[in-house]
């Protein structure tokens, strides 16, 4: 029995190099900030709490709280959206054109347009990224039966 050639070679579709190279920098950079977020969220709540407000004084904090989870969250749906793209799953993208949109408008609304090279920088990967395409098809050239056997 002859086994067919689609199931020797690998023929699932692949990621382009564009996009490779994309969500490659897009997932360390994204990755880099929710670490960074982490880090703020735990070690920041710390030393608000130890160091500056009094027993009376801790609903001040409760604002920088929420604005650090809420970014938390989205950095973490993005990164979640960059590991969907490498899955090669259809929804990945939309997704982390959605929420990349939806962090650039909250850290605009919530610092102004202070860091506009970071600003810059996500708009770049949003326009770089969204209308690159997923994947690739790996097309086999069929070969003629033998039929001298």
């Amino acid at each position: 029995m002859k086994q067919r050639e689609s199931k020797i070679f690998d023929v699932k579709p692949q990621l382009t190099t564009a996009m490779k190279l994309a969500a490659s920098f897009a997932i360390t950079y994204y990755g880099l900030l929710l670490i960074y977020e982490v880090f703020t969220l735990v070690y920041s709540r710390y030393f608000i709490d130890s160091y500056y407000f009094n027993q009376g004084q801790t609903d001040e904090g409760i604002k920088e709280l929420w604005t650090q989870i809420i970014q938390l969250a989205l950095s973490v749906v993005l990164v979640f959206s960059l590991i969907q793209v490498f899955r090669k799953k259809v929804y990945g993208k939309a997704l982390f054109v959605g929420f990349s949109i939806l962090l650039i408008g909250f850290q605009l609304y919530k610092t102004g347009l202070v860091p506009w090279m970071k600003y810059a920088l996500e708009v770049l990967m949003v326009l770089i990224i969204a209308p690159i395409r997923v994947k690739k098809k790996i097309r086999i050239k069929k070969q003629p039966d033998d039929q001298t056997a």
